[in-house]
């Protein structure tokens, strides 16, 4: 079956709420019970944190590319999902994309989407280490890692934030690509695109939170804290859906024992494979892990593995 690439964006824009709003495609009243204004507050909060993530994740993909062979992103895909509906937020949707590119890195944006580089799925050797791979960029997301930075930055540290360059070039365009036209201040321009084209008045700038974003995910990345605090809460959503208990050990390891700089750049972002490793290892202690049996899912890896393409960026 051919894949054709129109498709991930498309993907990418259902998996949003609502991509635009009119007035004709908007009833009159409200469908349903009125929600309280806490109620209100708390689905404002949750698009929001869907838009940012949204505009977050299209620059990448703008950057990187994407892979497009249905094959071994409908099984990246598959993993993701199961190890998510065993993570402590399996109600929130998952999008995962595969970037075309052959550094190590995975990014978890706002929202739910999660995207990681051809090079980190290739250094795996089997599923159980990939889904421990996608089960820390689930926590991220499930304990709004990104999010709640965002959040907790005053809004002139956010705009400065935003124009900070990360590096010249490619990247920079794609900082900017996704921008929205200003919302209708008339009666059409309903408050939900208000809201989409960032110019609600309470809460965050939606470009500005995501090119902050950008800057923080691709530049000094998240705090040591939150990145433990992934690796552990990503092994166990892992090890609950019957992998491996040792798979993201082995996984840190072989990227240790590699001196390329597409691995070691992994670390300008992330603590170092020691630390994280360390941290692993105590948590798989009081969890008894040596007593847990799980499944490797090579032979599933190796049968998809065939079908991974050949990139030239990295």
């Amino acid at each position: 079956m051919r894949f054709y690439p129109w498709r991930t964006a498309i993907v990418l824009a259902l998996c949003g709420l609502e991509l635009a709003c009119t007035k004709a495609e908007q009833p009159a009243e409200p469908i349903g019970p009125k929600l309280t204004e806490q109620q209100q507050k708390v689905l404002d909060d949750y698009r929001q944190e869907i838009e940012v993530g949204r505009n977050m994740a299209g620059r990448l993909l703008g950057y990187y590319g994407v892979i497009e062979d249905e094959r071994v992103v409908g099984y990246v895909n598959q993993v993701g999902t199961y190890v998510a509906s065993y993570s402590d937020a399996p109600e929130r949707r998952y999008m995962f994309a595969i970037l075309k590119h052959e550094s190590v890195n995975a990014f978890a944006c706002p929202g739910g989407y999660i995207l990681i580089t051809m090079g980190a799925l290739r250094q795996a050797k089997n599923e159980a280490e990939l889904a421990s791979v996608l089960g820390h960029e689930v926590a991220h997301v499930g304990k709004r890692h990104m999010y709640d930075a965002l959040k907790k930055m005053k809004e002139k540290e956010l705009e400065e934030a935003a124009k900070v360059k990360v590096t010249n070039g490619p990247m920079q365009e794609a900082l900017a690509f996704r921008e929205r036209p200003v919302a209708e201040a008339s009666s059409s321009g309903s408050r939900l695109a208000e809201y989409l084209t960032g110019k609600t008045g309470g809460g965050l700038n939606i470009l500005a939170a995501a090119q902050a974003g950008m800057n923080l995910m691709t530049g000094k990345g998240l705090d040591k804290t939150v990145e433990f605090e992934a690796d552990q809460e990503g092994v166990r959503y892992a090890i609950r859906a019957g992998y491996e208990p040792k798979a993201m050990l082995t996984y840190l390891r072989r990227l240790e024992a590699k001196s390329e700089k597409k691995v070691k750049n992994l670390e300008k972002t992330h603590p170092s494979m020691a630390d994280r490793y360390k941290r692993i290892v105590g948590v798989l202690k009081s969890m008894n892990a040596d007593e847990i049996i799980g499944a490797s899912g090579e032979e599933r890896f190796s049968k998809v593995k065939k079908f991974f393409p050949k990139v030239d960026r990295g």
